[in-house]
């Protein structure tokens, strides 16, 4: 841990003297101010992602969380996850990813040398599984079990204990690494998610575990979740549901109402139509889920129920992003124009 004298220099680059800035009161290790700041800052990465609505954000989010098996038990957490990853792995349609903008926007306002240069190199984040080697606190050492690089990571939370398989975005600080937002850990299942990543790994056709995780992170996420509830702990399936939104949520009805206006304009016969209603209905009955967008959801689901329909058409997300029932997105850049 670098520590600076008195009369040097501040790190910080405000050309002050280190008693007279960052060490006014005591003696403050300019690595903790660096990962004081940049915890900030991801969590103001995580809220920028969050706030971001599009059609296609929408739609595979549906998407995804139909496919898992374990978390779609709990929306909040494959909410985050999954807002965590895509917000660093899609390009979208200026080639950057949604953390990328950010950094774009928030690298003028930071002023710490050492925070600014950490922050840029968010736009290349880390995706990794693997076994916690040591856990002192905060502080972990990471080993890819496949492919034998290790991450030194500080911030992550104080109750991992060695042992654990961890799966996780990691965000560069200096030589360590900064957990971001949300990520898993498995007690006791190292050997068995290692084997099964690796499965999966050749499954897929993927050489390397970042070019696997880049596509199929919620997937393994979602499978050790289910190889841990069958080493004895108690099976998130057979667990009552918890109350998430009301099966008469206005949402619900939004959604539903949008849809059938959608299906009754391109010709769609009645009895399709309510079938397709009745399927939405009996969707969120059974599963209530969490919509972030009730317009945009029912386009999307139309692709996931067309098979269970008689629609006479293969609708594209473009023909259901021109229907005024499903606006087309205005970003906040547009918006202050």
């Amino acid at each position: 841990m670098k520590t600076i004298g008195r009369n040097e220099p501040c790190e910080c680059g405000s050309g002050k003297k280190y008693k007279k800035c960052c060490g006014n009161n005591s003696a403050v290790n300019i690595e903790d101010l660096v990962l004081g700041e940049l915890e900030i800052l991801q969590a103001q990465v995580y809220d920028f992602i969050a706030v971001h609505n599009s059609e296609e954000l929408e739609s595979d989010y549906h998407r995804y969380y139909s496919e898992m098996k374990m978390m779609n038990k709990d929306q909040e957490i494959y909410e985050m996850a999954f807002l965590s990853w895509y917000g660093v792995t899609k390009k979208l349609e200026d080639g950057l990813t949604l953390a990328e903008r950010f950094i774009d926007k928030q690298s003028k306002a930071v002023t710490r040398p050492q925070t600014l240069e950490s922050l840029e190199k968010w736009k290349q984040p880390r995706i990794v599984a693997g076994v916690v080697k040591s856990a002192q606190g905060t502080e972990l050492v990471i080993e890819d079990t496949v492919e034998g690089e290790v991450f030194n990571v500080k911030g992550a939370n104080p109750e991992i204990v060695a042992g654990c398989f961890f799966i996780g975005i990691l965000l560069q600080n200096g030589e360590n690494y900064l957990p971001f937002a949300q990520y898993f850990v498995y007690p006791g299942l190292a050997e068995v998610c290692k084997d099964a990543m690796i499965e999966k790994m050749k499954a897929a056709d993927k050489d390397g575990v970042e070019e696997y995780l880049m596509s199929d992170y919620l997937y393994l996420a979602d499978h050790c979740f289910y190889l841990y509830t069958g080493q004895g702990q108690k099976a998130e399936e057979e667990a009552a549901p918890e109350a998430e939104e009301s099966s008469d949520n206005p949402a619900y009805t939004e959604a539903i109402d949008s849809m059938k206006s959608f299906l009754t304009e391109q010709g769609e016969a009645a009895a399709s139509i309510e079938k397709a209603a009745k399927l939405l209905s009996q969707y969120f009955e059974s599963e209530s889920p969490k919509i972030r967008n009730p317009q945009i959801y029912s386009a999307s689901i139309i692709e996931v129920i067309k098979g269970d329909t008689e629609l006479k058409t293969d609708y594209l997300q473009k023909i259901l992003q021109k229907h005024s029932a499903f606006p087309p997105t205005v970003s906040q850049e547009d918006q202050r124009k």
